[in-house]
């Protein structure tokens, strides 16, 4: 399924993996996308999980028909976020109703290396590397896959995890 959307297509692809049921996102969410959203409907059961790291952005339209879409989608459903870009975990800080009653299994966060410049997403996922409450938890060093200097992360830990005290 593809839909035209600026110079971006916003697509998805739905697979079967060992008993989940996984929509795959691709390209922009942005006003064009509702129509390609809505097509899911009748595509995906009760369960699923949506992989979001192939999202190559969103603007302040395709926000209100996120919000929409999930708002709709998830009843009589059970969702799980994974794979989730900066960007998306900077709306869910933003806007809390932006993943709904969602489950969060795993978010990028970006690095950087103060020594050679390098950067990097780290992924977390729940119940291996990321924190379950704000400030409980250092984050596990990254190291740079250049030079080898650990990394920074490029937004203060507790300001990007705070989503977690929507939970």
């Amino acid at each position: 399924m593809e839909k035209a959307l600026g110079s971006m297509a916003f697509n998805y692809r739905i697979a079967k993996e060992q008993e989940r049921e996984i929509v795959y996102f691709n390209g922009k969410i942005n006003e064009d996308a509702e129509v390609t959203l809505a097509e899911l409907d009748d595509k995906v059961g009760t369960s699923c999980t949506f992989n979001l790291r192939d999202i190559a952005g969103i603007n302040s339209l395709g926000v209100r028909v996120w919000i929409n879409f999930i708002r709709s989608f998830e009843e009589g459903r059970t969702i799980q976020l994974e794979e989730c870009t900066p960007e998306i975990v900077n709306q869910m800080n933003m806007i809390p109703n932006f993943r709904g009653h969602c489950d969060i299994q795993s978010v990028y966060a970006s690095y950087a290396c103060e020594n050679c410049g390098a950067e990097k997403l780290q992924l977390f996922k729940v119940g291996e590397n990321m924190p379950t409450s704000l400030g409980t938890k250092t984050l596990p060093r990254v190291p740079c896959p250049k030079c080898g200097a650990p990394m920074e992360m490029e937004e203060l830990e507790d300001e990007f995890f705070g989503w977690l005290t929507l939970q």
